[in-house]
């Protein structure tokens, strides 16, 4: 710029000096202005317009001045900006890189103990392979006595049960929930067991039906109360969740509900319709059972009883069962495999040893 400045400068002289020259002959020619006068004014004249035009040159170049020193300050913000940028993805690196050494760190800790669970778990089946192996080889031993009040026969009958067949009910831990009194999951727990008879690993269940038949040489009745009197003798114990029959069967004791769900599968296995029935029986929380005879039970009516219980649902009529019975051993206990035991409300079917029942669900084994 300051170039260019320069050479209109010096040109603009020029062509002052011949602008003048012009005036300067006009002025002599017309007026007749003496030499000396004008040769004063010219370099006046020159000294002005000089000025002049340094005036202008100066402004020039202070505004380009101004414009470069705005083109600066726009760039050196520019440049402050992308500092400020650069230092703000360089503390972000930063901490991204601290973030990735922990997650480094994390993941690594993650698969030691990933190894160390697959180390265990490896254990674990080698102890439950060598466990399967071994079960095979026990089995559980009970036996019952078993007495037909009709022909006054007494009877035992003995049944193996393999420790596999327990276990595979033992080890299923969500069915061992707690039992409580109008509540579907109770419900649906019970009707499950009840119906578990029919499972591989129950077929003790039905080995006990079949024998129950033979015993009570076909009589319904009979079959029903001497189902009712194998149950009896086994342990009444306070368990607080619901078990399979087969638990109850070999670990030879229950509460209410897990003797109720025996006998029911016993008769369910043997051809009866039956309903497992959550009630408040003299104000507490208690399970019987009821089943659907063929014919009306007459047999109590022999030991003194005046009266038989039964419950309607729907069209069907159900006459209760007393699973519970007591504890063997105990100072009342009387062996339910003996005639004596019939004189005891519970011991027959339609019996009713409380003096009141509020039926609060009644369940039918699926």
């Amino acid at each position: 710029m300051f170039r260019v400045s320069s050479v209109s400068h010096i040109l603009n002289n020029h062509a002052l000096n011949n602008w003048f020259g012009e005036i300067r002959m006009m002025k002599v020619e017309k007026k007749g202005i003496g030499k000396a006068k004008v040769g004063l004014l010219i370099p006046g004249i020159l000294v002005v317009m000089l000025a002049v035009s340094n005036v202008w040159s100066y402004t020039t170049l202070s505004n380009e001045k101004d414009t470069l020193q705005s083109h600066v300050n726009t760039f050196q913000s520019q440049i402050n900006s992308l500092n400020t940028t650069h230092l703000d993805y360089v503390l972000t690196h930063n901490h991204s890189n601290s973030e990735y050494d922990t997650l480094q760190s994390q993941v690594s800790m993650l698969k030691n103990e990933n190894l160390i669970l697959q180390a265990q778990i490896a254990g674990m089946n080698e102890t439950l392979t060598l466990f399967e192996r071994q079960t095979r080889e026990v089995f559980y031993f009970r036996i019952f006595s078993l007495y037909n009040y009709k022909t006054e026969e007494y009877w035992y009958a003995w049944y193996k049960i393999k420790s596999a067949d327990y276990y595979n009910y033992r080890f299923d831990v969500e069915t061992h929930a707690p039992a409580l009194l109008n509540d579907r999951v109770t419900e649906k727990l019970i009707s499950k067991t009840s119906s578990s008879w029919s499972d591989s690993e129950s077929g003790v269940i039905e080995e006990i039906a079949y024998d129950l038949w033979q015993v009570s040489q076909g009589d319904e009745e009979v079959f029903v109360n001497l189902a009712t009197q194998l149950v009896h003798q086994l342990c009444y114990n306070v368990t607080l969740y619901t078990k399979y029959p087969i638990e109850t069967l070999v670990e030879e004791s229950g509460d209410c509900d897990n003797l109720a769900v025996l006998t029911a599968s016993i008769l369910n296995a043997g051809g009866f319709d039956v309903v497992l029935l959550l009630v408040h029986a003299d104000g507490g929380g208690h399970c019987m059972l009821g089943v659907s005879m063929d014919s009306f039970p007459d047999d109590l009516y022999d030991y003194g009883r005046i009266e038989s219980y039964y419950i309607d649902d729907d069209s069907d009529r159900y006459w209760l069962i007393e699973a519970t019975w007591g504890d063997p051993g105990g100072a009342n206990w009387v062996d339910p495999a003996t005639p004596d035991a019939y004189n005891y409300v519970g011991a027959f079917v339609g019996d009713n040893p409380w003096e009141e029942i509020d039926v609060i669900s009644i369940i039918h084994p699926d």
